[in-house]
């Protein structure tokens, strides 16, 4: 697989990453790229970038909830997408785990009529 280098190739300060802290936090816009992005330890998560109030924002996709809700929606580009944290729900253990919802508007697809 070929990497396109020009994607990471972002000045400090202009990479802009989603992290819910509240209940009701959300990112609403139109879902620009998808990629794998693997943790130190191995693990592979979905990465998305969205085009919200026209900066890229990337939301990684570690969240089990979160992942699960983009696995049944299956957004892709092009797609506007809102991702909604609903609360946080304590665990056995001391943990915690994040609820999320997450709403898909399919783009429209382009018929040979638009373009006349």
């Amino acid at each position: 697989m070929a990497i396109d280098w020009n994607e990471f190739d972002k000045p400090l300060g202009e990479f802009n990453r989603w992290k819910p802290e509240n209940e009701g936090d959300a990112i609403a816009g139109v879902l620009k790229s998808m990629r794998i992005a693997t943790m130190p330890d191995g693990k592979r998560y979905p990465s998305l970038t969205i085009v919200a109030a026209g900066v890229d924002t990337d939301v990684l996709a570690s969240q089990v909830i979160l992942l699960r809700q983009l696995a049944e929606k299956k957004p892709q580009p092009g797609d506007t997408i809102k991702i909604t944290y609903t609360r946080l729900e304590k665990l056995a253990g001391g943990k915690t785990m994040k609820h999320f919802t997450v709403e898909v508007k399919p783009a429209q697809p382009v018929t040979a009529d638009d373009l006349l």
